[in-house]
């Protein structure tokens, strides 16, 4: 089980490869305002991959769960002490209280998350993680890495990183 940001689910779902997170982590975690930010929103303007959400929380792997008064008040507390929109401190919040992993990829949201005691991974970790799982194969991974890097910036230390990593693994 994972809490998600919105960022990796849009970009996964973009990629029509959203169900590598069901793959990876079986449940996934979302908060009201990250389904504001990515269902509800992707509906309105019929964005690229918005099926694939609503096909998941249909299918019950994506799960939009309260945020209870704990989570809310942290997340408050996050948005007051850092530049963290609204989705983000709301993933955090959810991840730290409940103890879960975090699937995010805002570099400050990746540092608050830190300070806050919170494991996380960013969409190219989970593709890596896919890899290592054998539910990518190094080919496929290598153009995810190449089609993420189009519709996300990514360090370029980052991409050859992951991919060092992966023939590393296979080898």
């Amino acid at each position: 089980m994972i809490v998600a940001d919105a960022s990796p689910l849009i970009v996964l779902a973009k990629l029509q490869r959203l169900g590598l997170l069901n793959d990876l982590y079986g449940e996934v975690l979302i908060g009201p305002v990250v389904k504001a930010e990515t269902i509800d929103t992707g509906q309105a303007v019929r964005a690229q991959g918005v099926e694939q959400l609503e096909a998941a929380l249909a299918a019950g792997w994506l799960q939009t769960v309260h945020v209870t008064a704990q989570e809310r008040d942290l997340m408050q507390r996050l948005t007051r002490r850092s530049r963290l929109d609204q989705g983000e401190a709301e993933a955090i919040a959810l991840a730290s209280v409940r103890d879960l992993r975090l699937i995010v990829d805002d570099k400050e949201a990746r540092n608050v998350a830190a300070v806050a005691g919170v494991e996380y991974v960013g969409t190219a970790g989970a593709l890596l993680e896919a890899h290592l799982r054998q539910c990518l194969d190094l080919g496929e991974l290598e153009a995810m890495l190449r089609d993420l890097s189009q519709i996300l910036w990514i360090s370029p230390a980052v991409v050859a990183e992951v991919l060092r990593l992966a023939r590393e693994a296979n080898r």
